[in-house]
């Protein structure tokens, strides 16, 4: 009776096993068949399968029997970790963390290292608190190191004041915390300012993140030997070798303005470089850029055209990252690892399949399933709080009728023009508005190269501060839309001949649109183009231009909320 009892059992638990294995059959059980597996920890791509259980990679293997899972054909295609952006400022996207995962996701991106330093310029804490929570329901990982510079600078006016080191410590142990943000004020750095040195101290274990664009040569030593342990501001050969000699890593670069990458990959091609060294990054980049060429997967498509091994590019797009910030059990392909895992052609052209925690999230660049960025977790409260504005609160001071900010086509960099008679009569008029409600500050100032007629284009977005910037050819047009401006909580407006043309209101800290991102990039690019239609320069960007003309770090003149600032003489009196 008991050996009847026994045998009986053992039949029930076999076919409750292979009803079990049968029962995962794409949903928790995939096999990953006959692809170029990519192991770049072992320095390893060679054919095989791999095997995907809840939410884990199992198996690695010459050939694994498919025992009813799933079974995804992968010949000719290359299986590797899922990417993960090194550096990135989610804000620059636009939308909200939920909304930019469901962006990246198709093109493989799977983790980011995300630095909040405009939220953290707007709103401090609270804003940081927010991002996270914004974070935590987005459909990649996103990770996050704690900004170390706000403010940016002590020119001008940001809504959070200074956010100090005792200020971070009850973020310190999180674990979605993985270090701290770009070190920018490299001066204080050197001369070990307290403030700062606080800040470095508190993260000691963690990542110190570096930004070194400017920093003169003289200052590197000290600069590293602080703890700063990488830089993403890397554009020529002389200044990565720099640092690279000094061990730093290099974040090699290609984002919507700043396209780094393949300067800096022939020079470690060139060089041979150690590829542990090195990780790929974007740190800001629109939608429509993420659309038209791709996220991470566009900097390893770069590389592999380059004539860099798949084993290489895996470094620098996942291995490494994780590495770096110690994220357990991501960033290779490796058994016991998170089953974070891309499908990718084998020139990267084309991203065939994205696994999330084992699961298809993504097929052919279509996002498996949209619109779960579309649920909003908070209702933001408006930080645009300036008075009430009127045509005379633009009128140009009389002290600055002889000169001019001029733009440069392609480039962030502005002149200082010198202007005689009137010919400021004939130029666009510039202003800065503090937007929370400190100060009240207004500046004006002449602008040359934007080319608005009949109307007046005003953004909040404006790093790093992210104060309002408005330009126009008439002071009515100009406070019509800065108002309106005000009354949306922040974003895109445009106003011609009284009246509203055209807004993107950007609710989440006058930074973000709280709308999905196919529906945030279309409604950019129409505003776009409606403000070149006003006459705006063809070969600028409407609105990304204006964003960067109140940041007082690049040469040559800036205008702040507290004046005309030429970053090589100081305010223009």
């Amino acid at each position: 009776m008991k050996v009847k009892n026994l045998l009986l059992m053992a039949s029930m638990m076999f076919l409750l096993l292979t009803f079990s294995c049968q029962g995962n059959s794409g949903e928790n059980c995939v096999l990953l068949d006959n692809g170029t597996v990519v192991q770049s920890e072992v320095g390893v791509a060679r054919v095989g399968d791999v095997l995907l259980e809840d939410g884990k990679i199992v198996s690695i293997a010459d050939s694994i029997p498919s025992d009813g899972c799933e079974v995804i054909d992968c010949a000719g295609k290359v299986v590797v970790a899922g990417f993960i952006d090194s550096h990135v400022h989610i804000e620059s996207s636009m939308v909200l963390p939920p909304a930019f995962g469901e962006a990246v996701l198709p093109f493989g991106t799977t983790s980011v290292i995300a630095d909040p330093h405009e939220v953290v310029n707007v709103a401090g804490g609270e804003g940081l608190d927010i991002f996270l929570k914004e974070a935590a329901a987005a459909s990649i990982d996103v990770f996050t190191v704690v900004p170390s510079s706000v403010p940016a600078t002590p020119f001008d006016t940001n809504g959070a004041g200074k956010f100090l080191a005792k200020d971070m410590e009850r973020f310190l142990n999180r674990e979605d915390i993985v270090g701290l943000g770009e070190v920018m004020n490299f001066g204080d750095v050197v001369n070990r300012n307290q403030e700062i040195m606080d800040k470095i101290t508190l993260f000691k274990g963690k990542t110190i993140d570096g930004h070194t664009a400017g920093m003169p040569d003289g200052m590197l030593d000290s600069y590293v030997s602080a703890g700063i342990s990488n830089d993403h501001e890397c554009y020529d050969e002389k200044g990565m070798l720099a640092r690279y000699e000094k061990g730093m890593n290099i974040y090699i670069r290609e984002g919507s303005a700043a396209h780094n990458a393949e300067a800096l990959l022939t020079v470690v091609k060139n060089a041979n470089l150690n590829t542990d060294k090195f990780a790929f990054c974007t740190d800001d980049m629109h939608l429509s850029t993420i659309s038209a060429v791709g996220h991470i997967s566009n900097i390893v498509r770069i590389a592999l055209n380059m004539g860099f091994s798949w084993v290489d590019v895996a470094k620098m797009s996942s291995l490494n990252p994780s590495k770096y910030y110690n994220l357990v059990g991501r960033g290779d392909i490796k058994e016991g690892n998170i089953a974070d895992v891309v499908v990718i052609a084998e020139d990267a052209s084309k991203v065939h399949y994205v696994y999330k925690n084992g699961k298809l999230v993504a097929r052919e660049g279509e996002l498996l399933e949209a619109g779960k960025a579309n649920k909003v977790l908070e209702q933001y409260n408006n930080t645009v709080k300036f008075k009430d504005l009127t045509a005379a609160d633009f009128a140009l001071p009389e002290n600055l009728k002889n000169v001019a900010l001029g733009l440069v086509d392609g480039q962030l960099l502005t002149q200082r023009l010198e202007l005689k008679g009137e010919e400021w009569k004939n130029l666009t008029r510039l202003a800065t508005i503090e937007r929370y409600g400190k100060n009240g500050n207004i500046a004006v100032c002449a602008m040359d190269g934007y080319g608005i007629k009949d109307g007046a284009v005003a953004t909040s977005v404006s790093h790093d501060s992210h104060n309002v910037v408005c330009a126009g050819d008439n002071e009515e047009d100009m406070a019509i839309a800065c108002n309106r401006l005000k009354e949306i909580g922040g974003g895109y407006v445009i106003a011609s001949k009284g009246k509203i043309v055209g807004e993107v209101p950007l609710k989440a800290f006058g930074l973000m649109s709280v709308e999905n991102a196919e529906t945030t990039a279309t409604l950019i690019s129409n505003l776009e183009a409606e403000a070149h239609k006003l006459g705006v320069n063809p070969n600028i960007d409407p609105f990304t231009t204006l964003s960067f003309i109140a940041l007082p770090v690049i040469p040559k003149l800036r205008l702040l909320d507290t004046g005309l600032y030429d970053t090589e003489t100081g305010f223009v009196k």
